[in-house]
């Protein structure tokens, strides 16, 4: 059965929630490089101005932006080349949608209740405006798909066994 409760992951990164620290410092390191790309050893020697770190360590990060899609890699020798697969603006866009789209699918009433409070307090105007009611109208899509999904509630009707029982009567 597909299980419609789903869990908020805060520690997960990527698509749905913000980069860590070090995966963050990696990208802006390989964001900062010429067309030619970077090597992990580039990356340590700027990161270790800031503190410590081996070598071992950043490659870890690096492997797991590639994995995430972030980052894509071309072998060079013994060492990789990597390269940034997406701007920094297209990475914080792709955040911002995943972290609002699950937030809108798990707490719809909350998410539209937080945007309503900013529009109460003069937060937004003009174009800003159009792009609430925009969120509103998509918050209840999702929501009334969300609810499409979810199975009828126990005892709105015969059990699958009770059924099974009543049918065998009838035969």
């Amino acid at each position: 059965m597909n299980n419609p409760i789903r869990r908020a992951r805060p520690e997960k990164t990527g698509i749905r929630a913000p980069l860590g620290d070090l995966e963050l410092a990696v990208m802006q390191h390989i964001w900062a490089c010429p067309h030619d790309g970077c090597l992990a050893a580039d990356v340590q020697q700027t990161l270790e101005r800031v503190r410590p770190l081996a070598l071992t360590t950043i490659l870890t990060t690096l492997d797991r932006l590639c994995k995430k899609g972030i980052l894509r890699r071309e072998r060079e020798g013994k060492a990789y080349r990597y390269w940034a697969t997406v701007s920094e603006e297209q990475l914080q866009q792709r955040i911002v949608e995943g972290v609002l789209s699950n937030l809108i699918a798990q707490f719809p009433k909350a998410v539209a209740a937080y945007f309503a409070r900013r529009e109460d307090s003069g937060g937004a105007a003009g174009s800003d405006q159009e792009k609430l009611a925009d969120l509103s109208q998509r918050i209840e899509a999702m929501q009334m798909s969300v609810e499409a999904r979810q199975p009828a509630p126990h005892g709105s009707g015969a059990s699958g066994r009770e059924e099974g029982d009543a049918q065998e009567k009838e035969a």
